[in-house]
């Protein structure tokens, strides 16, 4: 019953109640005035039901776990619980464990509105998404209580974990370098005592709970945590939010339709560039094989491979530089079973192995080499493709529509087109310009023109897929309202319309320039050098200028793709 209904039925005055209200001891009071008067006097803790209301009297049977359990009419938004949580783990100041949302409705009857706190932390979900994801095993799920803790000295700080976990819940600490979370305060659970926020809670409104996890794994699929919150069958959490207010799943959360870019990752989208670049380049040289004439082919490999194969070192440097422990980047091959990320890792590395062995065998290897050099550049085509559905599913796998398969899978795959394609162009047009002897003729003939057109129609492409986008900028229909999600809409076309807004509005200088740096040197540039007659230094320079442009206008479209995502989330609001 809520404080409201409580003082309606009474004939105290707000005074008097309010005062009765106060002198109501808390949970710590009571724990304090119990341990006092009944001493353990040698009985286990766990026997000792001080705190009865707050956690379970047995131990998780089998199919059971603990689990958060929030009563959120006895939740008043004090904080209390974020409080306490920051200073029984010593976290650092800008460092939160837990937070508290708010949750609201527009004024419908009689001018009103209602308001909700929702206090939220880590649901220690059945099919934690961050454990499948760490590269690096920094996580263990509890076998007896289902409690997901994070292996400090494991990890190395790339946190994919905050990527995957769609309630935020790992957070990066940029001081030690590595990701932290909730862990249930499992030291204190092991000897009967409450975790920090259920303990410190003036109101009783957290307490931990047995759960089922097959009832959580079934629930997860028909209905969300909370209104607005993220899809639960994704992890299927534990944690149960009650409440006795019918009109609770009509509420949404203040922060709803807040736009808020996300982090950037610079070194993330540089990797993803160069890598793909790189893949590119081999790509459609092994392509040319079949095309274009021998002797020209012939005489473009080995810059082409000189070329490919240093953005390929220089992608590998970037993606060293996000981790917050680069020391033990090693660490990032162990969970190749069931990490994308750790695969992305597996497949580059063998890519750019097999890159160097065919660079040096096309520079200086014997001229009998020559017969399985075009096995070899298969092999390394074949490595770096795989590469690049790596670095797709890396993103799909969470859950972001911005991020879904077939839109990351169609830009990383135009982006390696484009970069091959430009690169390409640059190094059979310096091979042709040294080598002499009629060559650049027949090189621009046979591989700059058609790769000039080719990369223009390309990027015209890349660009009107991504313009696709902006077409979620269109009034929404009108949709019923669901009881189950608790939101008017659809969850996605909702979440990538903050997509649209944010790159039509935070970020519309980066769109601008990312459509007008492509369009000069990935369109018209091009075309411009295959219908003038331009050659020598000045076919030089514009193949290189096409190639610095399409380089700049990928960094660009990859700094938008981590920066406009916008994913559903727990409710914020309170700062």
């Amino acid at each position: 019953m809520t404080a409201l209904a409580e003082l309606v039925m009474t004939d105290e005055t707000p005074f008097d109640f309010y005062l009765r209200r106060q002198s109501d001891l808390s949970a710590v009071d009571r724990f304090a005035k119990s341990s006092s008067a009944r001493p353990l006097a040698g009985a286990p803790p766990q026997q000792q039901r001080y705190y009865r209301n707050l956690l379970p009297a047995t131990a998780p049977g089998p199919g059971q776990q603990y689990g958060f359990e929030v009563d959120l009419d006895a939740c008043t938004g004090c904080k209390a619980c974020v409080t306490a949580c920051h200073s029984l783990n010593g976290l650092d100041d800008d460092e939160s464990w837990r937070s508290v949302g708010l949750l609201h409705s527009a004024a419908s009857n009689g001018g009103s509105t209602a308001l909700q706190t929702v206090t939220t932390g880590c649901h220690h979900c059945v099919d934690p998404a961050c454990l499948n994801g760490c590269p690096v095993e920094a996580y263990e799920k509890n076998p007896i209580t289902g409690i997901v803790a994070h292996l400090d000295d494991q990890c190395i700080g790339c946190g994919y974990c905050t990527l995957m976990c769609p309630y935020e819940v790992p957070r990066y600490n940029a001081s030690r370098g590595i990701v932290r979370k909730c862990d249930m305060c499992q030291d204190r659970l092991g000897v009967g005592e409450a975790p920090a926020c259920v303990q410190a809670c003036p109101n009783e409104a957290i307490r931990i709970s047995l759960v089922d996890k097959g009832e959580v794994v079934a629930r997860s699929l028909i209905t969300r945590l909370v209104p607005g919150a993220p899809v639960s069958h994704h992890t299927s959490p534990t944690t149960v939010y009650r409440t006795s207010r019918e009109t609770f799943r009509s509420l949404v959360a203040v922060d709803e339709h807040a736009l808020r870019p996300s982090p950037p990752h610079p070194p993330l989208a540089v990797m993803l560039v160069l890598t793909q670049l790189s893949v590119g380049a081999f790509v459609i040289h092994a392509v040319l094989r079949h095309f274009a004439d021998p002797v020209v082919v012939g005489a473009l490999r080995p810059y082409n491979a000189a070329v490919a194969l240093a953005m390929g070192i220089l992608a590998l440097g970037a993606s060293v530089g996000h981790l917050g422990r680069p020391l033990f980047a090693f660490r990032a091959v162990i969970g190749v079973r069931h990490s994308w990320l750790s695969r992305e890792i597996v497949a580059f590395g063998a890519f750019s192995a097999l890159a160097a062995v065919y660079a040096a065998t096309v520079w200086l290897g014997p001229t009998s080499a020559a017969g399985w050099l075009d096995v070899l550049g298969v092999g390394v085509a074949a490595a770096g493709a795989l590469g690049v559905v790596s670095s797709v599913m890396v993103y799909a796998v969470t859950p972001k529509h911005w991020w879904r398969a077939r839109t990351t899978g169609t830009k990383f795959g135009l982006t390696a087109l484009i970069g091959g394609l430009a690169i390409v162009m640059l190094t059979s047009e310096l091979a042709a310009v040294r080598l002499g002897a009629g060559l650049p003729a027949r090189t621009w003939t046979h591989v700059v023109t058609p790769a000039a057109k080719a990369l223009a129609v390309v990027c015209l492409l890349k660009l009107l897929f991504e313009s696709l986008i902006f077409t979620h900028l269109r009034p929404p229909r009108a949709r019923p309202r669901s009881r189950r999600y608790g939101r008017v809409g659809d969850s996605t076309t909702a979440e990538l319309r903050r997509t649209a807004s944010l790159l039509s509005g935070a970020l519309l200088r980066f769109t601008v320039a990312r459509f007008a740096l492509t369009l000069v040197c990935g369109v018209a540039l091009p075309i411009t050098l295959v219908t003038v007659p331009f050659h020598g230094l000045v076919s030089s320079i514009g193949c290189a200028l096409v190639l610095a442009g399409c380089v700049g206008g990928e960094l660009i479209e990859r700094y938008q793709f981590f920066r406009a995502v916008s994913a559903p989330r727990m409710p914020g609001g309170l700062a």
